[in-house]
């Protein structure tokens, strides 16, 4: 019983604060030398940080694929279905839709390639001066503090009485991940303002490790998801 406690508190928190308060220290403090591998200074998109969040992704991705091929619920293959396009969406705006793999192969980094969108050219949605990275930003704030801090602390016998609730509350394991994420967060903006270092790849892009956090906290809910069953609901 222990062993499979410590297995889920090492899955649900532990490996991906390690991982990601690695990739913290190891950039700011540059422990090794190895600042350059977190996110290089010539693009940070082939860092370990981005290629993270990349994998996260694709891992969110075929977990929703496969449940919308299992489940027999129409209701529920459809929300895997958009689960998967919604993740294909950001997985696409992670990677500028390919442009920075353009720019690499054709040697354009000081000249970076951008796609036209409404006679503006742009690489991507979320980076775009028009206030969409904050409004992404906040809609996650705001998913995180309900689907991850709230509805796992509601009290069980409501959960019960309203089964619907029960099944879209994840495990409140989840809640210690959330918590964990914002700790995380706070040291990378301690020491992007406090701390004197040499790389300046994610000057103003701090946030590149909450998103791996963030990312994490999604597959853990959607992987616990895939294994329930909508509860019968009377309408």
């Amino acid at each position: 019983m222990q062993e499979n406690n410590f297995k889920t508190h090492f899955i649900y928190w532990i490996l991906p604060s390690v991982v990601t308060l690695s990739c913290i220290l190891i950039f700011y403090l540059n422990f090794f030398g190895l600042s350059e591998i977190i996110a290089p200074e010539q693009n940070r998109e082939f860092g370990i940080v981005e290629n993270i969040q990349l994998l996260l992704l694709l891992m969110i991705f075929f977990l929703a694929v496969k449940a919308a091929r299992t489940h027999k619920v129409k209701i529920e293959k459809y929300a895997y279905i958009f689960v998967a396009a919604a993740t294909a969406f950001i997985f696409l705006e992670e990677i500028d839709y390919g442009l920075h793999y353009y720019d690499l192969l054709a040697g354009n980094s000081n000249n970076p390639a951008r796609i036209e969108v409404f006679h503006t050219k742009v690489r991507n949605l979320h980076n775009n001066e028009n206030n969409v990275l904050n409004i992404m930003k906040l809609i996650s704030y705001a998913v995180i503090i309900i689907f991850f801090v709230l509805l796992p602390l509601l009290p069980d016998k409501l959960k019960h009485k309203y089964p619907l609730l029960g099944y879209l509350s994840p495990s409140r394991y989840i809640v210690i991940t959330a918590f964990c994420l914002l700790i995380l967060n706070q040291l990378a903006l301690y020491l992007y303002k406090n701390f004197d270092y040499s790389n300046a790849s994610l000057n103003a892009n701090v946030s590149e490790f909450e998103e791996i956090m963030t990312y994490y906290i999604i597959f853990l809910y959607v992987r616990e998801m895939v294994k329930k069953n909508l509860p019968a609901v009377k309408l």
